[in-house]
């Protein structure tokens, strides 16, 4: 993951995007501290995915099963 100034970025916001789009992200400082990231439209959507409140619960739910040995393995579903 590479790394760039705001003010870098207003002068190379095409070349960024280019490389963001070529699965390269990007974290945009701002006087040096981390302020953003810039990622790609698919990495994005698999982000809020995997953050949805409906599917954290499946993965704790699912954890809890395996714990206490509710789980099948794989290779008899």
């Amino acid at each position: 993951m590479g790394e760039i100034g705001i003010k870098e970025l207003k002068n190379t916001a095409s070349r960024v995007i280019d490389e963001v789009e070529a699965g390269d992200r990007v974290i945009v400082t701002k006087r040096g501290r981390p302020a953003a990231v810039i990622m790609s439209i698919e990495d994005a959507e698999d982000f809020v995915l995997a953050h949805a409140e409906e599917f954290v619960g499946m993965r704790l739910s699912g954890r809890r099963a395996h714990r206490a040995g509710r789980s099948v393995p794989l290779d008899e579903v």
